[in-house]
């Protein structure tokens, strides 16, 4: 296994790339991505409130394309 330096990535970067190969190396499950989205600095968005928020954009821009 080759060793990689990480000159330019963030030290979230460096702890995110340890905590995965940390994961992998002890065979844990991946973390779901709602877990992954509750730990994110911008938070979680409902896959039905993006649905919502897609069709009301849709709606908008339908009478400009007639």
């Amino acid at each position: 296994m080759s060793l990689h330096t990480f000159v330019s990535s963030s030290p979230a970067a460096q702890a995110r790339h340890i905590l995965a190969l940390t994961a992998m190396a002890w065979r844990i499950a991946p973390a779901s991505p709602h877990e992954v989205a509750r730990r994110a600095p911008h938070g979680h968005v409902p896959l039905r409130v993006r649905r919502r928020q897609h069709a009301v954009t849709l709606a908008a821009l339908l009478p400009h394309s007639w």
